[in-house]
């Protein structure tokens, strides 16, 4: 009944009753990620709407202040998981700036125990490589709206001219449709919904932190 609540008042832009039922589910619910999961299905029915024409600009600027507020509630309350495999986790958009989603996706991170930074405010890939770079991340996800598709190809470049691939791993995050054709792939991973981004990069981390103690174990002998 909460989640329904809060959802209908993020697509409805009142913020004050979306406040309320976040900080309800931030108390009461038992896997924090369940209570961000509604968050980002809600903001990304606004999203299409707005991108179908169905809400105007002043519409769409309340659902997401409705979300924005949502999402502060939720992170002040929120506990973190505890677990053995956390990691450097910088989220950001490919391009544009203030990227909500990409404020989400960090959250969640965050809820699941990693060190996660919200980079939404990058405006192009060569400024959201060199924020992860100063944040030292292990891992960057990068955000794709459906209007920033074609900059897959200026990302690549980018993350291999400035000798990124070394420094650490890039995940795609796609909404919308998928891309025709977009050549060698610079990333280890794409994902199209928040539970499959997070559960891969949770495999790939631990993955590479067996990896890791195998061949200090080899060293040692």
């Amino acid at each position: 009944m909460i989640q329904r609540q809060l959802s209908d008042a993020i697509v409805k832009g009142d913020a004050e009753t979306a406040e309320t039922k976040a900080r309800i589910l931030a108390q009461y619910a038992e896997d924090p990620t369940d209570a961000l999961d509604i968050l980002y299905d809600a903001y990304s029915t606004v999203e299409g709407l707005h991108a179908l024409g169905e809400y105007n600009d002043e519409r769409f600027a309340a659902s997401a202040n409705a979300a924005q507020v949502s999402l502060n509630a939720l992170k002040s309350s929120l506990i973190p998981k505890q677990s053995r495999f956390t990691a450097r986790i910088c989220v950001g958009p490919a391009s544009g700036g203030n990227d909500f989603t990409s404020a989400i996706m960090a959250a969640m991170f965050l809820a699941a125990g990693h060190q996660a930074t919200d980079l939404s405010r990058s405006t192009t890939p060569k400024e959201l490589l060199r924020n992860a770079e100063q944040n030292s991340a292990e891992f960057l996800v990068v955000s794709f709206a459906p209007e920033m598709i074609g900059l897959i190809q200026e990302f690549a470049r980018e993350y291999e001219a400035g000798g990124f691939r070394n420094k650490f791993h890039a995940i795609a995050f796609i909404r919308g449709s998928p891309p025709t054709e977009t050549g060698q792939s610079p990333f280890v991973f794409v994902a199209r919904d928040p539970l499959e981004l997070l559960s891969r990069t949770t495999e790939i981390l631990i993955r590479n932190r067996m990896s890791v103690r195998k061949e200090s174990s080899g060293n040692a002998g």
